[in-house]
């Protein structure tokens, strides 16, 4: 079986924020559908439907992945830049807030955590390629 992500709906405040926030961290287009508020790129969409009476704490976390530490490191650089103009925050695994982004290194895994305009987690992440173990015995 083979799976593809075909769109996220995510529920928000204030949905034409939210989306113009992760359009500019993410490089997608915004385009309307509706009353929602739809974002693409060539791998994945989302939808942001207005829901003024949603709960700002929610358990899902999104989870992407960089496919180099520079890139993970070059997306705090525009985080950073952005940050200020739409209130987002830096926040640990259990969801304090940071002054700054720390990237946590566990094994081979270097990721982020940050919370979007409704409180949402968002997960960076950048795993490194595992060095083959050689066994010394065999040829």
């Amino acid at each position: 079986m083979s799976l593809r992500i075909g769109q996220i709906a995510l529920h928000s405040k204030d949905n034409k924020t939210l989306a113009s926030f992760l359009s500019e961290l993410l490089d997608m287009e915004i385009s309307f559908s509706g009353e929602a508020v739809r974002l693409t790129s060539e791998e994945f969409s989302l939808v942001i439907i207005e829901d003024p009476d949603m709960s700002p704490k929610s358990s899902m976390v999104i989870d992407f992945f960089t496919d180099s530490f520079e890139e993970l490191q070059g997306l705090i650089q525009k985080i950073e830049f952005i940050k200020y103009r739409y209130r987002i925050t830096f926040v640990t695994d259990e969801g304090k807030v940071l002054e700054e982004v720390k990237i946590h290194n566990v094994g081979h895994l270097h990721y982020f955590f940050l919370s979007d305009t409704d409180g949402r987690r968002w997960k960076f992440s950048y795993r490194e390629n595992k060095t083959p173990v050689v066994n010394p015995f065999v040829k």
